[in-house]
């Protein structure tokens, strides 16, 4: 019996898991674009800078008219570039999805190859395989996240030799869907170190597929991005980024280490406490008794160890790049002090994951002295997991949508607008007689993405790296309301990435679902809307001093549909 059922484990176990993730796409195919996304740091910017990134991927020109009005390509540069191909070839949001399900199946075999080839056993390669695949990591961002364990599978088979053609396509497909300045960056710093190490014991020339790995990495990387590189250098567009004047403020180190260790970084979340309290408990165990344990437990009790260390060190490189002593030695490194270095953080989902394979592999080796202890623990385990991918998965809004049609959580098809921008469109032409080029809008309390995604010309939008000059002259619009709100002003002078028509009545600040909200004190500069050459303003609420704005109303009725999020408000800028 025992043979049996190890033998379907063998055979079936990893299939099954591909299946799995097959089968939660279903949701997304019966939904379509009313199912739910998360949309802070995907629709809102990194969406619309693949959606136009493909429409100008030939074109030859360097700046996108649809953007900031005239915006450069750097200023929407996508985090995984090869990406770019699946929305020139498929609408907005199958492009989206298929980069999700990429994501996913390449987390699943990455991981239960990785933890499969760490520990021998597939069950536990496919639990921690499993829980990987099922973390809510964005799809926009690629491979970034999802692609990690592949990669570091790879690095390991070209160290040994082994496996190196297979390794070497991989490594440059992983660095053309993931992004230098997300992820990158750590992988090229830590490569590094290692061929350090090697050739400071005189090593390197044995592992010459090693190097080779490296260099493909960083090639790949380097032509992806030369453009942004040699803005950085002065060449090509050297206009001024509005990075230089992000004011940066850190915190306390001690504080900003453990709420990393707790929580990792942004984007990186993984609810890993339960992970972290059996590790401690294990090595507690481990090491007080490693008489009574057997030789492989503690040899992986001595990695877990490692791994537990290495995140550690991670954590405390982002917090003195945070912390108020970092910082004030950031702000003499020019543009380079902006950079996220927590963002080295982006590799700590896969490290738990791993010091979970670990510690799952300590409690196999020791099941025939504790058995009920094993099996007990296993199943906490293995609940605990199905929890926190449940709990936490990207699908699980779907699925209670499906549930409960009345599901209150916003759609993709609701924070874009579809349904109503292209209402606004023909209203326009056919009582302004004009066609989209020949205009440009901005968006009140309605995300800019939204227009962007249905090719309006923009004054607004959501970017990393603009023209600084453009910053100063969108201010003097949104002057008025700025002065009106210290945390409005803050956010946008130190910061200034979301280039929006801010108001501080607007509750979300973002975006005002319809309802009985309006503007009663709206306060724009309507001779810096005319200099950018803005002639509409799509509102999602009423404004009652509209005039006060040099505002005009077309559409006394709002355009929208029965279901749609905004209902909108087309104001002309009056002359």
């Amino acid at each position: 019996m025992k043979e049996l059922l190890k033998k379907l484990v063998n055979k079936y176990l990893f299939p099954a898991g591909l299946a799995v993730i097959f089968l939660s796409v279903i949701p997304y195919l019966i939904l379509g674009e009313q199912s739910v996304v998360p949309y802070h740091d995907q629709l809102d910017g990194e969406l619309i800078a693949y959606l136009y990134q493909a429409k100008y991927l030939f074109s030859g020109q360097s700046v996108i008219p649809e953007f900031l009005c005239g915006a450069s390509k750097t200023a929407l540069l996508p985090p995984a570039p090869l990406a770019v191909l699946l929305f020139r070839v498929l609408p907005p949001f199958a492009a989206l999805l298929a980069m999700q399900v990429i994501g996913q199946v390449t987390a699943y075999v990455g991981m239960f190859l990785l933890t499969g080839f760490i520990t021998e056993k597939k069950l536990i390669a496919f639990v921690t395989a499993m829980l990987y695949a099922f973390l809510p990591f964005l799809p926009v961002y690629g491979l970034s996240q999802y692609g990690m364990p592949l990669l570091l599978l790879c690095i390991c088979c070209l160290y040994r030799g082994e496996k190196v053609r297979r390794s070497l396509c991989y490594v440059a497909f992983y660095a053309s869907m993931s992004s230098l300045a997300l992820c990158g960056f750590a992988w090229i710093i830590l490569w590094a170190a290692a061929l350090f190490a090697l050739a400071v014991r005189k090593k390197l020339g044995f592992h010459k597929e090693l190097a080779a790995g490296f260099l493909i990495l960083v090639s790949v990387y380097v032509l992806e991005n030369l453009a942004l590189l040699g803005q950085m250098l002065g060449m090509g567009d050297s206009t001024v980024s509005h990075k230089s004047e992000y004011v940066l403020s850190g915190g306390e180190f001690l504080s900003v280490f453990w709420n990393y260790l707790k929580y990792n970084g942004e984007h990186s979340g993984d609810n890993h406490l339960w992970i972290a309290c059996l590790a401690a408990a294990l090595l507690l165990f481990v090491f007080l008794f490693k008489k009574r344990w057997e030789e492989k437990a503690v040899k992986q009790g001595k990695y877990l160890l490692g791994t537990f260390g290495f995140i550690c060190l991670l954590c405390f490189v982002a917090a003195a790049w945070e912390s108020a002593s970092g910082v004030s030695l950031r702000k003499h490194m020019g543009s380079l002090g902006s950079f996220q270095m927590d963002r080295v953080l982006w590799l700590a989902p896969m490290l738990w994951v791993l010091v979970l394979a670990f510690c799952l592999d300590i409690l196999w080796s020791v099941r025939e002295k504790a058995v009920w202890f094993v099996y007990g623990g296993s199943f906490v385990l293995l609940s605990c997991a199905a929890v926190v991918t449940l709990k936490d998965s990207l699908v699980k809004p779907c699925i209670q949508k499906l549930l409960n049609p009345d599901y209150g959580a916003i759609s993709y098809a609701d924070y874009l607008a579809i349904g109503v921008m292209e209402q606004v469109e023909e209203f326009i032409a056919e009582s302004e007689g004009l066609q989209k080029e020949e205009y440009r809008v901005g968006s009140l309390g309605i995300d800019p993405a939204a227009a962007l995604y249905h090719g309006f010309y923009c004054i607004d939008g959501y970017s990393n790296n603009y023209d600084l000059e453009y910053k100063h002259a969108f201010r003097k619009v949104i002057a008025p309301e700025l002065e009106k709100s210290d945390y409005l002003k803050a956010y946008f002078d130190d910061w200034g990435n979301r280039c929006y028509l801010f108001s501080s009545e607007c509750p979300g600040y973002y975006t005002v679902e319809k309802g009985g909200f309006a503007y009663y004190d709206l306060q724009l500069d309507a001779e810096a809307l005319k200099e950018l050459g803005c002639r509409y303003i799509l509102s999602a609420a009423y404004v009652v001093n509209a005039g006060d704005s040099g505002l005009f109303l077309l559409n006394e009725t709002p355009f929208e549909t029965e279901d749609s999020y905004y209902r909108i408000f087309v104001y002309r800028v009056t002359d």
